[in-house]
């Protein structure tokens, strides 16, 4: 697909954050894996990378013990492009001009066939990239490497084991969750703090 930015295969536990998507549902998602999973992938690449640092705060901010790592990297990526500019190159790979300029060079253009106007352009651009592992076992990961961070205090994670009144959390869920297992919803309005 010309243009596609799809690459790599995802993992069972990972989540590809865009800039474009509510934070809050990848937030929900990754506490659904923590479930299955003792670590949780997210990633994102270019205008996501913010996004991907908002998602894993907050994760942490919602689950006890949260070990994190974070991976930066910048990746090649190609660019296969319909040309639509319309402009017609001549034998040298020069654009024409339109005009005088193209009338007088057209008896020239006559005698050597000329490429059609709409090709394919290729390109190459770096991208930058990040990764945040998310784990609930300390061992698993390398605290001595760069870029890991330990858990947040306990007493700035709210997992929702104390009951907040007069909230009105219950609008803000039911927005996020419609796709969710009602016993996960349950689960998720006892934790969320707004």
């Amino acid at each position: 697909m010309p243009g596609s930015t799809k690459s790599e295969t995802k993992l069972e536990n990972e989540i590809r954050v865009s800039y474009k998507s509510d934070a809050l549902d990848y937030v929900y998602k990754a506490i659904l894996l923590f479930e299955t999973n003792d670590e949780v992938v997210l990633s994102g690449v270019g205008k996501a990378i913010s996004s991907v640092v908002n998602v894993a705060e907050m994760v942490k901010r919602r689950a006890k013990g949260i070990h994190q790592f974070t991976k930066l990297y910048e990746k090649e990526h190609t660019i296969k492009r319909e040309d639509t500019s319309g402009l017609k190159r001549n034998e040298k790979g020069e654009d024409k001009k339109s005009g005088d300029e193209e009338e007088q060079e057209e008896d020239e253009n006559e005698k050597h066939k000329e490429e059609p106007s709409n090709r394919i352009i290729e390109f190459s651009t770096t991208v930058p990239c990040m990764k945040i592992i998310l784990s609930k076992c300390e061992d698993k990961i390398d605290k001595n490497e760069i870029g890991y961070q330990k858990p947040i205090d306990e007493k700035d994670v709210n997992t929702g084991e104390e009951e907040e009144a007069g909230t009105d959390t219950d609008h803000h869920i039911e927005e996020h969750t419609m796709n969710l297992p009602c016993g996960i919803i349950e689960d998720l309005k006892k934790g969320i703090e707004i």
